[in-house]
């Protein structure tokens, strides 16, 4: 059987591996709902290792990291975050999914929890706790996350690349 057949999953339920010059790529995964690991400088086989042992796609810019029968290896080929989500997209490992955004912490990659507004008067300002309904916390780093503005140009930031 091949390797990649028997650890591949659906495209909602990928993992991704993104080296460390891509690490604003990584941050707006998270932001799309997607675990990803922001993989620091090491030596290749850790990152191989890693990927495979995880089930992860690599997604790089360093063009010192090849293309693996084990793992799907995702070369970047622009700089530009919209030109890398839309490669990302046509190679069929991302699907932006309403449903799916803003799920996960993009500090921690971890998901979000969701918690009661009484809970969080004491942690954000005065006119966020007025005016919103809807709050969620990371459970690592206790970060609280509503839906203000930059979700609203999050949004159209995806709809856009889309």
């Amino acid at each position: 059987m091949d390797v990649r057949q028997s650890r591949s999953h659906s495209v909602t339920q990928s993992r991704f591996l993104v080296t460390e010059e891509s690490g604003r790529l990584a941050r707006w995964l998270r932001l799309l709902g997607y675990d990803t690991v922001l993989m620091p400088a090491q030596p290749l086989s850790a990152l191989y290792r890693t990927a495979y042992n995880e089930g992860c796609v690599v997604v790089t810019r360093n063009r010192n990291v090849g293309a693996s029968h084990l793992f799907r290896v995702v070369q970047l080929a622009g700089s530009r975050l919209d030109e890398q989500l839309r490669q990302l997209m046509r190679e069929g490992v991302v699907v932006i999914e309403h449903a799916r955004l803003f799920t996960r912490c993009d500090l921690c990659n971890v998901p979000l929890d969701r918690v009661e507004k009484s809970d969080v008067q004491s942690l954000v300002p005065p006119y966020v706790f007025q005016t919103q309904e809807r709050f969620h916390r990371c459970p690592v780093c206790q970060r609280v996350y509503w839906a203000a503005t930059h979700w609203a140009r999050a949004r159209a930031f995806f709809e856009k690349i889309q």
